[in-house]
């Protein structure tokens, strides 16, 4: 199914992210079990930080994250 499928079946809101380690999102759904929580409740709660102004990311290696997620010229 594209994504152009699930926005529009979906106004309210779905988001796939690409690129993320299975590793990583195994890693983050067993420490939010442990914590009793959701990995949907951790990811809201970062990024409402990250609108708040109250978290930022740190510059990665390579450039900018916005350079990087441009992809090739």
């Amino acid at each position: 199914m594209s994504t152009r499928v699930l926005a529009r079946m979906a106004p309210s809101g779905i988001y796939l992210l690409r690129g993320i380690p299975r590793e990583l999102q195994r890693t983050a759904r067993q420490r939010a079990v442990r914590e009793e929580t959701t990995l949907q409740r951790v990811l809201l709660q970062a990024l409402r930080e990250y609108a708040a102004g109250t978290w930022r990311p740190r510059p990665t290696r390579g450039g900018t994250a916005a350079a990087r997620d441009a992809g090739p010229a």
